[in-house]
């Protein structure tokens, strides 16, 4: 896994709003991202009270959509807590069944897992690891980083992996903490992080972390929410002394870590449209969308003429937006919207880094 100093990694999980969005990035956007792709959960069924598939039937569509969404670029691929240990058809562990799958479609995917994950789960990627050759991605969530033991716990899975840590990527995930003041959680996690030794010898290493709310604290018609993960991560990379390691910046867009599908009988969702600057995400949100989705327009036509707008050719969110606005595209589904926001979201975040790296 090459991850050079501008890349950016996006922490998404597979759903059509998440993997469409990324599929309709543009080559350059592309060639400075590798997502941290999650296979999430299985949707619940709340009408029959069950799952709505079976494992074999949730994952077996994911080798070959990936192929055709993202092809052979690198990516770190992981499986949600709620379904590692689950069982395919086979008695496979949904990780080795989904890299054995893309080992016949051909990938540069790498295989994740975690001082949570089980012995078994362990095993199974020491296997993948050990037959593709392509290293292994090691996720250190907040709670492992700050425990006393982190570092001993780190390095006996990496020798049980089979790896070295040059052939390791190491991400740290703060998942969505309450990051103020910056100064002092920087320095608390600066600290906690120099107590796992010489970060410069792994392969590369991710700092990934959300400040997108579970639930939008705004009412209509929206407002601004400041990007508390991206604001401390330059925080954070400021404070560092010469000989630290600059960590590469991930997120989870715009998308809260625990985010969990809800039963929509009971919720109608309003219809909002995301959209993020520098320093926030301008929100515009009406009322429920399945009432009205022509508010759809409405709230494009805001963005567009708010003065924070990038213009139709910056990402293809932009141009639904502009199209949108215009009526010449129609309002289309909450899901669409995600992937518009996410697009245009992925697009900014590297136009940050770009900036960011010309400021330094």
């Amino acid at each position: 896994m090459i991850v050079t100093p501008d890349s950016y990694v996006p922490s998404l999980r597979w759903r059509q709003g998440e993997y469409q969005a990324l599929a309709s990035l543009s080559d350059v956007a592309k060639s400075r991202v590798i997502p941290f792709i999650v296979i999430p959960e299985i949707e619940f069924d709340f009408e029959e009270w069950c799952d709505k598939k079976t494992m074999q039937e949730h994952l077996e569509p994911f080798p070959r959509r990936f192929k055709d969404k993202w092809g052979m670029r690198p990516a770190w691929i992981d499986i949600h807590p709620k379904v590692q240990s689950q069982k395919m058809d086979d008695g496979k562990l949904p990780i080795a069944y989904v890299f054995d799958e893309l080992s016949v479609l051909g990938n540069k995917a790498v295989p994740v897992t975690s001082l949570d994950a089980t012995a078994a789960i362990n095993a199974a990627v020491a296997k993948i690891v050990k037959r593709d050759g392509r290293g292994l991605g090691l996720r250190l969530r907040i709670e492992h980083v700050m425990k006393p033991g982190c570092k001993t716990a780190l390095d006996a899975l990496i020798l049980a992996s089979g790896v070295t840590p040059d052939q390791v990527d190491l991400i740290v995930d703060l998942g969505a903490p309450n990051y103020q003041p910056y100064t002092d959680f920087a320095d608390a996690l600066i600290y906690a992080l120099s107590l796992l030794g010489d970060l410069s010898v792994f392969r590369s290493y991710v700092l990934m972390g959300s400040a997108y709310p579970e639930t939008v604290p705004l009412d209509k018609p929206g407002g601004e929410l400041p990007r508390h993960d991206w604001l401390f991560y330059k925080t954070f990379v400021g404070m560092l002394g010469p000989s630290m390691r600059v960590p590469n910046y991930g997120d989870y867009t715009i998308v809260n870590p625990e985010f969990t599908p809800k039963d929509m009988r009971l919720i109608k969702a309003g219809g909002k449209v995301v959209y993020t600057l520098p320093a926030s995400w301008f929100i515009r949100k009406g009322g429920a969308f399945r009432d009205s989705p022509t508010q759809m327009h409405d709230h494009c036509k805001t963005i567009v003429s708010s003065g924070n707008f990038r213009g139709a050719s910056f990402s293809d969110g932009d141009s639904y937006i502009d199209q949108c606005a215009k009526h010449l595209k129609g309002p289309s589904t909450l899901s669409y919207w995600k992937r518009v926001a996410i697009n245009h979201h992925i697009t900014h975040v590297l136009d940050d880094l770009a900036m960011t790296a010309l400021a330094a």
